[in-house]
């Protein structure tokens, strides 16, 4: 049978070779630099909203509940007890027997997360409660102080705190109680708020493939997130990389960087600030969303590393290729002068 064959030059071969797999490689090379890079913005944006997500819920389980507190020291039985003052006749049954007292006792029982209810005048005695209080007086109390700025009147927030009946951690939300006739100061209802189940939503070991969610205040230290207690004062390992991004905390900021751990390992982090400082000087809360970069994108990393593999060892079999034509080439040379030598002598021989 008839044999077709082919016989290309090693040297055309070669230069189509480098033509073709140079370019390639190089541009493979670039592309899989940016695809390194567009895949930590694709996660970082990913964790950028998971922060906002979970700033916004807490922001907002903060502003309900001082918009709760609000309506019920707008209460008509409310303000008409803060307004007459305290009522000594009646002891602590007489109290919690007031209209004020039904309605704030009707409101706690409606949502558990308010642990008390507390209403004063505008000397800080108690004219109204939704339990059983020692206390008569709240005058030198320094969060009453805080709400009665004054007798301007301004709604405060506590530190987190711990309520050991309960097994919860709280703030104390105190919002001035108005006159209903004049609209001028008359007391303070303070409500102590439940925030266990704001701080279980950071409790979680992993959120989404691996991430995790940390609440942080203003000074870094971490407020609630896995393994963490709010007493613990544990410093955030991402904060100090972010904290400028973050700036003073006020409004809404938000965004995503790649940053720097103390152990010297690289984390993705989306950060949000919750907002709560323009209106509470002591919370300056920040949502952090992090990751190890190297984890974050691993199920990626894997085919880009395949690629760089494949890219390389291209070039590598072109370089062989190449210092085989090069010794294949010196050795043909070699070939053609001993030939050529060794046919010299024959010839003068046969001019003689």
């Amino acid at each position: 049978m008839d044999r077709v064959e082919i016989r290309v030059s090693i040297a055309k071969v070669l230069l189509v070779l480098i033509v073709v797999i140079v370019p390639l490689s190089v541009i493979g090379l670039v592309l899989t630099e940016r695809s390194d890079k567009s895949l930590d913005n694709a996660i970082g944006n990913d964790f950028k909203t998971l922060a906002q997500t979970y700033s916004y819920e807490v922001s907002e389980y903060i502003r309900d509940r001082v918009a709760d507190v609000n309506a019920m020291a707008a209460d008509l039985h409310v303000m008409a007890a803060a307004t007459k003052g305290a009522d000594a006749k009646g002891g602590e049954k007489g109290l919690l027997a007031s209209d004020a007292s039904q309605a704030l006792q009707q409101r706690r029982n409606l949502d558990p997360r308010y642990l008390r209810l507390v209403a004063t005048d505008s000397n800080g005695n108690v004219v109204a409660a939704a339990q059983p209080t020692t206390r008569t007086s709240y005058s030198e109390d320094e969060d009453w102080h805080n709400v009665y700025n004054n007798g301007q009147g301004a709604v405060r927030i506590s530190d987190i705190l711990a309520d050991e009946a309960s097994k919860a951690y709280y703030v104390n939300i105190g919002v001035p109680i108005g006159d209903p006739k004049t609209g001028h100061f008359a007391g303070v209802l303070a409500a102590a708020v439940s925030i266990t189940p704001l701080l279980a939503r950071f409790q979680q070991n992993q959120i989404g493939n691996g991430a995790r969610a940390y609440l942080v205040d203003e000074s870094g230290e971490i407020i609630s997130g896995p393994n963490a207690d709010v007493f613990a004062r544990v410093k955030s390992r991402e904060y100090d990389s972010i904290r400028d991004s973050l700036g003073s905390l006020q409004g809404q900021q938000s965004g995503w960087q790649l940053a720097t751990g103390n152990n010297g390992g690289q984390y993705l982090v989306g950060y949000s600030a919750t907002g709560l400082k323009q209106n509470f000087s002591n919370l300056g809360w920040s949502v952090l969303v992090s990751q190890e970069e190297h984890q974050a994108a691993a199920p990626i990393r894997q085919l880009e590393r395949f690629a760089i593999v494949m890219v390389i060892l291209g070039l590598f079999m072109l370089t062989l290729l190449c210092v085989y034509y090069y010794l294949h080439r010196a050795q043909k040379f070699q070939d053609l002068e001993e030939s050529e030598a060794a046919t010299r002598p024959r010839t003068a021989t046969a001019s003689i």
